[in-house]
């Protein structure tokens, strides 16, 4: 089966680890979760209750909710200069469209292209029977299309890319996406952007591929609205596709998961309309945490940390001659300070970290002051 294809989780073993400290009554610092550390806005919640009220609580079409659907396009078309309409839009789950994507365009055996370091593709891409490729970053995590030319065969079928990126808070800058469409183009590649954290930039631009690619480029856009309003529980998300690959993935809808709910799709269409301030609040709430932990990261000992633009993570580089799984779960036992080792974001994530700056000021200046104490015991070096 192919689900025995995927290994354990470095992630998973990681949070077995956190509960039993935690259920020793020990405290941990868990900078190793990717969502935001604020309730949902009180508007937004108001918005379900009132759809609940209202009888929102029955079936609805796979697709969405027209006027959301119609909401998510004017958002895509105005903010990511997408051509989209509303019947390009699917609403579903963020993480679930990138299943939903790959069952409407890979088959058994084909190859799958991650950058590397990247999100975790790569077990979506092993249940679809799909062969994932890791395609190497330059050292700044920038794009290499060389790289990329490298990696293609002739079972490449897909390229996904993250901007701004998960782990390493990097964007795309427009000269790279240009030329990944290009290769896409010419090697007959689908582009998946996973635009998850497009709300939360703090330097540059966000460039949509799907902005810049012609007609005979597919590129499927994932977006969310968990990061984007902390609605992580609420499981909301879309994707926009060109028509065939849309139509495959409302199949995978209707025989899955039937529709979003329809409360919580009201809730979300109201916050497009509603919670531009609230949206701008969280970006600079994570922008603060983000220039205080890359200040006190100068600070410390054999850690060099490339600057993320945007996102809520920090991906430094240690100088420790050990593993990344066995440095944090080290650090954790320690110290009781959980981060995410790099391995588990691809092999060229190894010898890194994941730091997600979603908690206050004072838990993060507690966590750094702690992953000093460890490096300087374990002998890292200044400098």
């Amino acid at each position: 089966m192919y689900v025995d294809e995927i290994a354990e989780s470095p992630i998973l073993s990681l949070f077995d680890e956190i509960f039993r400290i935690r259920a020793r009554g020990e405290k941990v610092l868990g900078l190793h979760v990717g969502e935001p550390d604020m309730d949902t806005p009180q508007g937004i919640r108001d918005a379900a209750y009132r759809a609940l009220n209202e009888g929102y609580t029955h079936y609805v079409a796979s697709p969405g909710l027209p006027e959301l659907r119609e909401a998510i396009a004017r958002r895509l078309a105005s903010r990511n200069k997408i051509p989209v309409t509303s019947d390009g839009v699917v609403v579903l789950t963020a993480k679930f469209a990138i299943y939903a994507t790959l069952l409407a365009t890979v088959n058994p055996g084909d190859e799958v292209l991650l950058p590397d370091p990247t999100y975790l593709f790569e077990q979506p891409t092993r249940l679809m029977g799909a062969k994932p490729v890791y395609v190497p970053l330059r050292g700044d995590f920038s794009f290499d299309p060389n790289a990329l030319l490298d990696a293609i065969t002739p079972k490449s079928k897909l390229l996904f890319l993250v901007s701004p990126a998960n782990p390493t808070g990097r964007i795309l800058r427009r000269s790279e996406v240009r030329d990944i469409v290009d290769i896409a183009r010419k090697k007959g590649l689908t582009i998946v952007s996973d635009e998850t954290y497009e709300s939360l930039v703090y330097e540059g631009t966000h460039v949509s591929p799907a902005s810049v690619a012609d007609p005979e480029v597919p590129v499927v856009t994932i977006g969310s609205f968990s990061k984007l309003y902390a609605m992580t529980g609420w499981r909301a998300g879309y994707v926009a596709a060109p028509p065939e690959i849309r139509t495959r993935i409302v199949k995978v809808v209707e025989h899955t998961l039937t529709c979003l709910p329809p409360f919580i799709q009201r809730a979300c269409l109201w916050a497009l309309e509603n919670a531009t301030a609230d949206s701008e609040r969280l970006r600079a709430v994570f922008r603060e945490r983000r220039d205080h932990l890359l200040a006190r990261l100068d600070d410390l000992p054999g850690i060099t940390c490339a600057r993320p633009e945007g996102a809520f993570y920090a991906f430094p580089r240690y100088d420790l001659p050990v593993s990344s799984v066995d440095f944090c779960s080290s650090l954790l036992n320690e110290e009781q300070v959980a981060l995410v080792p790099g391995i588990a974001f691809g092999p060229h994530g190894e010898r890194h970290v994941r730091i997600a700056y979603t908690s206050p000021l004072d838990t993060l200046e507690e966590a750094v002051g702690r992953l000093g104490q460890f490096l300087e015991r374990h002998g890292a070096r200044r400098g």
